[in-house]
């Protein structure tokens, strides 16, 4: 049987590859929902079904890429597609190559999801300090080996 370490490796390998999925052009992120009972999600930031695959817009005059306000980050897509296939995310652990942002911390607090781990810090750390502060498990990934 794999060790924690191990499954989080695991399952972080699931989230990069559900970022690699992303039209993103600055930043490819990803992520992977495990449920308490083991259902897997994946989702990575983009638009929603039947919108364009452009995530950013040009501005300035050096076209310098501004992510679009409407994108959604990967783990809203990833309890929205829970939600929409009816799947518990209370006591789940969220796995994403990038730590959230504030509004996504509330988001994923208020779904009921316990721990979350992350492979790199935002540069806004307010996202894990809230998550902290609302009593969630946070953790970056350890290193393997």
């Amino acid at each position: 049987m794999a060790n924690q370490k191990q499954l989080d490796t695991c399952y972080m390998q699931v989230a990069e590859a559900h970022a690699s999925l992303s039209k993103a052009e600055r930043k490819k992120v990803g992520c992977a929902l495990v449920t308490a009972n083991g259902v897997i999600l994946g989702g990575c930031n983009g638009l929603a079904p039947g919108s364009s695959n452009e995530l950013e817009d040009k501005e300035g005059p050096f076209d310098v890429l501004v992510t679009k306000p409407e994108v959604i980050h990967a783990e809203l897509n990833c309890l929205l597609k829970a939600a929409r296939e009816g799947v518990s995310v209370v006591g789940a652990t969220l796995y994403t190559t990038l730590s959230c942002c504030k509004p996504c911390s509330e988001m994923i607090a208020a779904a009921g999801v316990s721990r979350v781990v992350y492979k790199e810090a935002y540069r806004l750390t307010d996202g894990i300090e809230n998550l902290r502060k609302l009593n969630l498990i946070v953790e970056k990934l350890r290193c393997t080996g």
